[in-house]
């Protein structure tokens, strides 16, 4: 029985949290949170002081008794992007190990923003209300922000900031020591911290005719806030009007009136006055009329992500990651058709291979990334445009992609055209052994995909590949000469077969006409 249930242990700057559920229906068996405030010495530049660290391992240690109860035995350790910013963020993930033999698995902001849009992601897809209008997912932790789009119940785009209630809190300390109009001059600092929120067209939201609505995510103590000063319930949405009168009449609010009449808690106060001013801001730069709130964690987005990898949930969020990678390109001016007919021929590839490399679904989508990619460099110039490739990549935000992920996809991206890696050892050695054999199979693969269309003629549109007992066949089906593309193919393979232990042959059909 309990091998069908899945535990995920969350340690961020708030506290420790703990979700156990059944993988089948994703239902909940226990979810347990456990407050203990980090943040101050995080966002002070201090290392997080050592009873700090205890009573961390405290909870995650009682955490993993609870899991024995149950007896489940499937269960993982998550550290926030957070709090992986701390000095002495190696310190706490030994000590986390010391203490209950769990090695942690940071995750960057990229993936906490992933995985918490998850669940409100499908119920917009279904509710007809916000399906056919913008809706804007925030999630505001303690040292950033990450704005979502949704638009007709499809994702748009995505993008951070480091600016957080915490941070702000100490600026706005700061101000008030040295500036007559703190709010004014703190409002202004939120604003120019946003000023790329739409990576595009930042004037397009603005000047929309139609009302937006943001919803908020996982802010429960500001959820909390909002239903008491409104007498709302719980879940209930309110207009951005309420919204900023509410902002309003609480700037000078005294900290008794927030305890008592609104049931703040007094670890939170401090947060209070910053959330409530960076929100109201992101309602104007969204020109949403509507506020919602949802308890949709990082957490849920985790066991939705192995459920998916049982075989047990349907819904894969994958596509968010390759339009991600899409709208970066098409920032970049990467030449789409191009682009498309390399990627298309990089996934025939990979799935065909699969025998030699075998490599499973979350490499084919690293893979997809870098093609999507692998040009973006031709925007600073097209002179070694494989380096600036891998910086741009290496430099850019893409959700639900790891920093490991990342370097990989860039390092495929650098290894594409012409150097390879056993030729860049000094830029290759601080890579895993077993990073350097993955980037090297899928860099072996988009480089033959690329030399497929290196003059951008498109002059090939299918291929197929067979495996023979010494050699890869890779089949292509044209009617043009293909004296240039046989040339850099062979220039090319070289590689391939250096990483696979087989030869590259390329073949030619013709295509009747129809």
């Amino acid at each position: 029985m309990a091998a069908k249930y899945y535990g995920v242990i969350m340690v961020n700057v708030q506290g420790s949290e703990l979700l156990i559920v059944n993988v089948k229906n994703l239902k909940t068996l226990e979810h347990v949170k456990k407050d203990i405030n980090l943040g101050e010495d995080v966002y002070q530049d201090q290392p997080v002081k050592y009873d700090s660290v205890s009573r961390v391992s405290e909870a995650v240690t009682g955490f993993i008794q609870i899991l024995n109860d149950y007896g489940v035995t499937n269960y993982k350790l998550f550290g926030s992007s957070a709090l992986h910013q701390a000095f002495n963020s190696d310190f706490i993930a030994d000590q986390l190990f010391l203490h209950t033999g769990m090695n942690i698995e940071w995750l960057s902001t990229n993936e906490e923003t992933y995985f918490r849009n998850q669940n409100i992601s499908l119920e917009l897809a279904k509710n007809e209300a916000d399906k056919n209008r913008t809706v804007f997912l925030v999630g505001i932790t303690s040292g950033n922000t990450a704005i979502t789009e949704f638009k007709n119940g499809q994702f748009v785009d995505s993008t951070s900031f480091a600016l957080g209630p915490i941070k702000i809190a100490e600026d706005l300390q700061s101000l008030r020591e040295t500036a007559p109009n703190s709010i004014g001059l703190l409002n202004d600092y939120i604003d120019s911290k946003l000023n790329d929120f739409y990576m595009g067209n930042p004037a397009s939201v603005v000047s929309s005719q139609e009302p937006n609505k943001i919803i908020l995510l996982g802010s429960l103590p500001l959820q909390r806030l909002v239903e008491n000063y409104e007498h709302a319930k719980v879940g209930d949405a309110i207009s951005a009007e309420q919204f900023a009168k509410l902002v309003d009449e609480l700037v000078d609010a005294s900290d008794q009136y927030l305890i008592e009449r609104l049931q703040v808690e007094r670890d939170y106060i401090p947060m209070v006055l910053p959330e409530l001013l960076l929100t109201r801001r992101i309602l104007r730069l969204a020109n949403a009329n509507e506020l919602g709130f949802s308890d949709s964690g990082v957490v849920d987005g985790l066991v939705n992500q192995e459920a998916m990898e049982q075989g047990y949930a349907k819904h894969d969020f994958t596509p968010e990651i390759i339009k991600m990678a899409l709208n970066l390109s098409e920032h970049y001016d990467v030449e789409p058709v191009h682009r498309d007919l390399v990627t298309k021929f990089s996934l025939h590839l990979f799935d065909q291979l699969k025998p030699l490399h075998k490599l499973g679904r979350r490499e084919r989508v690293l893979l997809q990334v870098a093609s999507i990619l692998h040009d973006v460099g031709n925007y600073v110039g097209i002179h070694e445009h494989y380096l600036h490739s891998e910086y741009i990549i290496l430099h850019s935000e893409i959700i639900g992609l790891s920093a490991d992920d990342i370097r990989v996809i860039a390092a495929i991206a650098r290894y594409h055209s012409s150097t390879t890696p056993n030729e860049d050892l000094i830029h290759f050695q601080h890579i895993s052994a077993e990073s350097r054999r993955l980037i090297a199979k899928l860099a072996a693969i988009l480089r033959l995909a690329d030399a497929l269309d290196d003059d951008r003629q498109q002059k090939i549109k299918k291929i197929s590949v067979s495996i023979k007992e010494t050699k890869v066949v890779i089949t292509v089906f044209s009617n043009a000469n293909l004296a240039y593309e046989n040339w850099i193919f062979n220039t090319k393979s070289h590689f391939f077969a250096e990483a696979y232990g087989y030869r590259a042959v390329l073949k030619q059909r013709g295509v009747k006409a129809k």
